[in-house]
């Protein structure tokens, strides 16, 4: 590791973790804060009034400073494998992803918790960063793609969470991972069904690949252009593999009173070019379908009890399958 250098400029890099804009506004209200309390105490002043008072009003302007002297200098710029971190004065770090032994995140709001510490392989802490900065999300991925370890703290907010719960595998290793997640499926959707089966209602579904550029994240049912053909020749750079769950009733799709289809989908395989120096494109597994689906099932068990919905006897028009291969 390094001391006493630039920052590169901002076209040279990949991405910059920092603070977002709005902190200038609150490092602004503060010292116009200290600036209202200082002419009030001009306005009014009294002989008698004690140097605390013009401590607190000092300290206000000082606060004030620091958070806007944090917004400009605090931040930490990646360029491919190399990272410069400035702190507070601006005083520039450059080390490289080699150097960096692991790194610890820590985002609850209510509990007053919002850090990423990222350490040396020795266990030292090379620098302190915040959760809630600009792009920490694609600090954590850089640092997930390249192999070094994030550990979470136990009551980590669950996106934050999320980002590492997505592992990279071989193509050739799709149809496995494709028939365990199915099988996966199938239990917590038998499941429901079963513990549910007053509501009479029944779920049709399996994996649907699409074109990930291409979707309408808006759409209820994505357009025929969206959606990968038998005869793609391997998987698009875009690959993106989805979980639809859709709810039948006496063998017809639901409706809601919007006419709108009642489905749900998870992202379960995509490929996206990883956050490496050689930022090859990767094919990922997100592991948090699984969890993200018993949550859909637990609020879909609400929803239907007591509501109207309309039954459509129609052909979906495209396959749901039970295993995907490239």
């Amino acid at each position: 590791m390094k001391k006493e250098m630039n920052l590169p400029e901002e076209k040279e890099r990949d991405f910059t973790v920092r603070q977002h804009k709005m902190a200038y506004a609150i490092g602004l209200g503060i010292i116009g804060a200290g600036i209202f309390f200082l002419v009030l105490e001009i306005i009014f002043h009294l002989s008698a009034i004690p140097l605390w008072v013009y401590a607190v009003i000092l300290a206000i302007f000082l606060l004030g400073a620091m958070v806007c002297l944090e917004t400009k200098n605090r931040q930490l710029a990646v360029c491919k494998n190399h990272l410069y971190y400035s702190n507070l004065f601006g005083k520039v770090k450059h080390f490289i992803l080699e150097d960096i032994g692991s790194a610890k995140a820590a985002f609850n709001p209510p509990g007053g918790r919002d850090e990423l510490k990222i350490c040396s392989k020795e266990g030292k802490t090379i620098c302190r960063l915040e959760c809630s900065m600009q792009n920490a999300d694609k600090l954590i991925r850089c640092l997930h793609d390249n192999g070094i370890k994030v550990a979470m703290e136990k009551n980590t907010r669950q996106d934050v969470k999320d980002l590492v719960l997505q592992t990279a595998i071989e193509e050739a290793k799709l149809p496995h991972f494709s028939r365990k997640a199915y099988g996966q499926a199938k239990i917590l959707m038998e499941g429901w069904m079963e513990k549910n089966r007053k509501l009479g209602a029944k779920l049709h579904y399996g994996f649907a690949e699409y074109y990930g550029s291409r979707i309408d994240l808006e759409a209820q049912m994505q357009a025929d252009e969206a959606r990968i053909g038998e005869s793609r020749g391997g998987l698009p750079e875009d690959y993106l593999c989805l979980l639809e769950v859709y709810v039948k009733k006496d063998g017809s799709f639901v409706r809601d009173r919007k006419k709108q289809m009642l489905v749900m989908s998870f992202p379960v395989f995509y490929k996206r070019k990883a956050k490496t120096e050689e930022g090859e494109i990767r094919l990922y597994y997100n592991e948090s379908w699984k969890r993200d689906l018993e949550n859909g099932l637990q609020s879909l068990a609400k929803y239907l009890p007591g509501r109207r919905f309309f039954l459509e006897q129609m052909e979906l028009g495209y396959e749901l399958k039970s295993e995907v291969s490239k």
